[in-house]
């Protein structure tokens, strides 16, 4: 090996292992790391946070976020979450997060802050297949939902399209006549 090629690989290796992405507890506050490509290593102060009671949250989830909370909030990627319990707030999977009150997905390209899923009991959420689920009567895709009188008989086609014995629903429509 050439010194240019030891050069590189160990260049490559420190730049890939000091994107840091997370929180720190520091000096009695709460900040936010990330690496931004035109900036560099960041970090930014979370006002809201209470360095006293923060800590990070881990989930066995395939999703790309980084969570932490603290006795009154949840912060995703270093941005508070509105309206959502940190101590309930749990993981279910494909996507679909719970608290105590409601269900919440965060996929797609939803914004963090407006991911509830509206009208669902998050104790009947039964996962179908990625992104689909229910809950009783209604038929959940991503964040959004549409009644069925006949959820029992929905089978995903794909993740935008699927079907009951009576319907055709694209995302969260049923295609009328179809």
């Amino acid at each position: 090996m050439t010194i240019k090629y030891l050069t590189f690989i160990l260049l490559t290796l420190l730049v890939l292992t000091s994107c840091r992405r997370g929180y720190k507890v520091e000096d009695g506050k709460v900040y936010y790391e990330y690496w931004n490509e035109g900036s560099g290593q960041n970090k930014r102060l979370i006002e809201q946070a209470d360095a006293n009671t923060f800590q990070k949250l881990t989930f066995d989830c395939d999703c790309d976020f980084v969570f932490g909370k603290d006795k009154n909030h949840l912060f995703i990627d270093g941005e508070l979450i509105n309206n959502i319990d940190p101590n309930t707030f749990k993981f279910i999977r494909n996507y679909i997060f719970r608290d105590k009150d409601s269900a919440y997905f965060f996929g797609f390209y939803n914004k963090k802050n407006d991911c509830v899923i509206k009208g669902v009991n998050p104790d009947k959420i039964k996962l179908i297949k990625y992104p689909w689920a229910k809950a009783d009567n209604m038929l959940i895709h991503g964040s959004a939902t549409v009644e069925l009188d006949d959820i029992n008989d929905f089978k995903p086609i794909d993740d935008y399209w699927g079907k009951t014995k009576k319907y055709i629903v694209n995302n969260n429509q049923i295609l009328i006549s179809a």
